[in-house]
């Protein structure tokens, strides 16, 4: 096993230094002992220190299983938000920057990380990965070329009623919490709701999210309103009048669709569904 050298420089100015704690997935803080996470925690603290916004890869070891090396990394997310990391190239480095083995990772399987954590990983390079045959005594890993980081984002609410009351407002809310968090970029719209009034008038609800760092203004947008059987009821373009929604918010909007049925109470329309597209009615 060759473990990597001590990095024994420090640098005096730690205010734009960040530190990170150890973060383990549901699973592995079950299987993994007390006593395992304190070796953890040790080797992370011997770890140098990154800045506010950094992403870093930091390597603990290489072993030599026979024909495969096992490389122990500690990921440490240095950002304010949570990160989610796909495809990542890495490469190892000898004393002189020279590159000795690459290869792409899938880093999916390290979960999210919280903001300001640290997580430990496991990656296996195949003999033929490395231009050397023998492990230099001084190495190090680094990031190489262009990868995909997506962050998740959860917006909250922006424009509810004044006057909602409490017991509506949770229930709005729980169902915000319960949707899938959405990308950084995306818009994402959901179905809240489908009911008919006594009018005659079906009233769907959606909320919809923006999860990009910019307004979007919603002008037009497709419904077609599907029964319980999925069959289409009603399928119309609204016409949206001075309709936005901020950075990182969500907003409710409604729209209704008139129908020659009245009944005696209001009432919800379970199992009914909106496809957020135009159907050609039969």
């Amino acid at each position: 096993m060759v473990k990597k050298a001590e990095n024994s420089k420090k640098n005096k100015d730690k205010s734009q230094y960040v530190s990170t704690k150890l973060s383990l997935s549901d699973k592995d803080d079950v299987v993994i002992s007390d006593v395992q996470k304190e070796i953890l925690k040790d080797e992370i603290n011997e770890l140098p220190p990154i800045k506010e916004g950094q992403l870093n890869l930091s390597g603990i070891y290489i072993y030599d299983l026979g024909e495969k090396y096992e490389l122990k990394i500690y990921v440490r997310n240095g950002l304010s938000d949570n990160l989610n990391l796909e495809d990542i190239p890495i490469v190892i480095k000898d004393s002189k920057g020279k590159i000795i083995a690459s290869k792409m990772f899938d880093f999916r399987k390290l979960g999210e990380l919280p903001p300001h954590s640290v997580r430990p990983l496991k990656l296996y390079f195949n003999k033929e990965d490395f231009t050397v045959d023998k492990i230099p005594e001084k190495w190090e890993v680094a990031l190489n070329g262009s990868f995909k980081i997506s962050r998740k984002v959860k917006p909250v609410y922006e424009g509810l009623p004044e006057n909602i009351s409490d017991k509506d407002r949770k229930v709005l809310e729980t169902f915000l919490e319960g949707l899938p968090d959405i990308e950084e970029g995306e818009f994402s719209i959901s179905t809240f709701s489908i009911g008919i009034n006594t009018d005659g008038t079906i009233l769907a609800t959606c909320v919809m999210r923006n999860g990009s760092p910019k307004l979007i203004e919603v002008n037009t947008i497709p419904i077609t309103l599907l029964n319980e059987k999925k069959q289409i009821v009603n399928s119309n373009q609204f016409e949206l009048k001075d309709f936005s929604v901020n950075p990182y918010r969500a907003r409710l909007c409604n729209f209704s669709f008139q129908t020659g049925v009245k009944p005696e109470k209001a009432q919800e329309l379970k199992d009914w569904s909106i496809a957020y597209k135009l159907y050609k009615q039969d």
